[in-house]
């Protein structure tokens, strides 16, 4: 369940304020796939932007131990798929399915953590986070008004998704460490309230997709 929201904690921690000589552009640091991950929350801070324009930009960064990432996956049509969590599977055999094999199964979209870091990190925000890192941690930004309903502290578990090849959130949930079951969220997209089911929803949205493709085939196209 939602735990009771209160602004109070995020609006007490101290607000790094930048200002730049550019115009604030955080597109360009939102280009390719994007990765999943997840991970522990080691500590958060608070950042204000003002760029040539004078406009103010409050995001709050999460600073992450991650345990496990992979890539984003889309198909032809720009619609997000099952990622490939591993380069095996194991496959039923025997009598009754009684013992089991290995199969490959193709390249994983699994990372590993130099792989991560190079895909979530921009050093020109990284220096802007310089004096809050945490060792083994690695910085995510999002928008301060996306984590409102949301209550997120240090030592919680959580799954996000990037905006593309940096750190920008797009999506945060946070996880029950023990079900991995999802208890509250932000961001652009709607999370299930476990893994396993966002993964069954990605495959009924094929299953249908296939069964409507299959719409105005004549039965005799189907007896031989």
């Amino acid at each position: 369940m939602s735990r009771l929201y209160d602004n109070q904690p995020l609006l007490s921690i101290p607000v790094q304020t930048h200002q730049l000589t550019t115009a604030w552009q955080p597109d360009k640091h939102q280009k390719g796939s994007g990765v999943i991950l997840e991970g522990v929350i080691e500590g958060r801070s608070r950042h204000v932007i003002i760029d040539t324009s004078q406009a103010k930009f409050r995001y709050i960064v999460l600073h992450v131990r991650p345990s496990r990432a992979h890539r984003r996956k889309f198909d032809p049509e720009g619609r997000e798929v099952e990622p490939n969590f591993s380069d095996t599977w194991k496959v039923n055999t025997g009598y009754l399915h009684s013992s089991y094999k290995v199969e490959a199964r193709g390249q994983t979209d699994r990372l590993s953590a130099a792989e991560l870091e190079v895909a979530v990190t921009s050093a020109e925000l990284s220096c802007l986070t310089q004096q809050v890192h945490r060792d083994g941690c690695l910085p995510f930004w999002v928008g301060e008004e996306e984590l409102v309903g949301m209550e997120l502290s240090s030592g919680d578990n959580v799954r996000l998704k990037t905006r593309g090849d940096g750190p920008f959130i797009y999506n945060v949930a946070q996880l029950d460490g023990a079900t991995s079951q999802v208890s509250n969220f932000a961001g652009g997209d709607m999370v299930g309230s476990s893994w396993t089911e966002k993964v069954m929803a990605v495959k009924r949205d094929q299953e249908e997709r296939r069964e409507e493709e299959n719409q105005g085939v004549e039965e005799d196209e189907w007896d031989d």
